[in-house]
């Protein structure tokens, strides 16, 4: 490193980080980022003066970007995978029977109990085998599985037993009563036998996602000067340069998208206003829905057509919504553990502007019930402006959303539901 390298790093080490501070009421704050405890955010909004944000508004701080030379290096050839979705990138791993141990995040000394990792990977990932290793991460496996790369470089294949270890040169692994000393070089990873996360102890609701690839679930943070203090989902106090740092989410048990919920119950009424029914062609849609139908149903963080693109608002996309065709209600069970639901409603820009000439914009009903009773209830027009969505759900126990024809038409009737988040009312936790 040269000196030059070695003075413009260190300078950035000691100015303060410059970041952007999202909270729940959807302002942002910027500007460099002076401290974070157990109980606020401040940043320094100018050259005098210091802006506080308490910690329970706050969704998510976002780092500005580093320089290249801050850059780590994109190749990854060992990661450690845990139960509750944390990503370690790391040097070195080995394991025992009880524990998994790593040199990573900056030579720091990881131990973690064994029921806390999912899967280990110890060599790089090709591109190509991306879809076998996310196939063998998503199997229901009651046995570690040994994973190794097929002598003719097609793919990956595995066995199925027990890890009894992890070393330097081989991995032990315990196949129908007989324990087989592997070459680690012939072990691409490790998928360790599925385990409940209530079993594995992990705990932790701030997600810190590092400029390596690697994210951290952790149970708090805190800042003090260039150095960030993580305690991490298994309990290991661990330190994080600021300057390695790209993101950590607050939002994690404070908002939920309606989109991740499953419906208590959906029902479908029809395609078609009373009286102006589209006929037999479509009478199976009408009764199931299956099939060709499918274009019918509520669909989740995309429009539903063969292409799935997203939700999309007047020229804004949308990563999370429901969209929904009349006539239709979807119930969904909150059970009294959430306090609003903030959404932004519209039709959806792919049929918004499909108006035939002379005739008046579609127009879609929206009905909301809290418990049986109708708490919001208005006629989304195309292509009028999205409108925000705003309910008081405390002590809620069903939530009902009711999509209906608003103009005696079908045409072009799909009513987005955009960014639809639920916000967990922690009074009642």
């Amino acid at each position: 490193m040269s000196v030059l390298t070695a003075i413009k790093l260190l300078i950035a080490s000691l100015a303060l980080a410059d970041v952007r501070v999202s909270t729940l009421d959807e302002k942002t704050i910027t500007g460099p980022l002076v401290s974070i405890d157990g109980t606020q955010v401040v940043v320094k909004s100018d050259a005098e003066n210091d802006s506080s944000v308490a910690l329970a508004d706050v969704m998510e701080v976002s780092f500005a970007a580093v320089n290249d030379e801050q850059q780590p290096a994109a190749d990854v050839e060992q990661l450690i995978q845990l139960v509750d979705g944390s990503t370690v990138q790391s040097d070195s791993i080995e394991a025992t029977a009880d524990a998994v141990t790593a040199t990573a995040l900056g030579e720091q000394q990881l131990k973690l109990p064994r029921a806390t990792v999912r899967a280990v990977r110890l060599q790089k990932l090709d591109d190509d085998w991306t879809p076998q290793w996310d196939a063998f991460l998503q199997r229901k496996n009651n046995k570690d599985l040994l994973i190794v790369a097929k002598r003719d470089g097609s793919g990956l294949d595995f066995l199925a037993g027990v890890v009894s270890s992890i070393g330097a040169e081989e991995v032990r692994f315990l196949l129908d009563g007989d324990e087989i000393p592997v070459p680690r070089a012939r072990v691409f990873g490790i998928v360790f036998a599925e385990k409940d996360r209530k079993e594995s102890g992990l705990s932790g609701n701030v997600s810190v996602k590092l400029r390596n690839g690697s994210v951290l679930v952790a149970r708090t943070v805190s800042l003090d000067n260039d150095q960030l203090t993580a305690e991490s989902s298994w309990g290991q106090m661990l330190k994080l340069p600021v300057n390695g740092v790209e993101a950590i989410d607050f939002s994690s048990g404070r908002i939920h998208f309606l989109s991740d919920l499953e419906p208590l119950s959906e029902q479908y009424f029809g395609l078609d206003p009373p009286g102006r029914e589209w006929g037999p062609l479509f009478q199976a849609d009408s009764d199931t829905r299956t099939g060709l139908s499918r274009q019918w149903k509520m669909s989740r963080d995309a429009f539903p057509n063969s292409g799935r693109p997203p939700i999309t608002l007047r020229g804004k996309k949308y990563r999370k919504g429901v969209c929904i065709f009349p006539s239709a209600k979807v119930e969904y069970a909150l059970d009294g553990r959430y306090s609003s639901l903030q959404a932004v409603v519209g039709v959806d820009d792919e049929v918004a502007f499909n108006q035939l000439p002379g005739k008046p914009p579609t127009v879609v009903e929206l009905r909301v019930e809290s418990d049986g009773e109708e708490v919001y209830k208005k006629l989304v027009t195309a292509p009028e402006d999205p409108v925000e969505l705003k309910l008081n759900l405390k002590g809620v126990t069903t939530l009902a959303i009711i999509v209906d024809f608003g103009d005696g038409s079908s045409t072009c009737d799909y009513l987005d539901i955009a960014n639809a988040r639920l916000f967990v009312d922690t009074s009642a936790e």
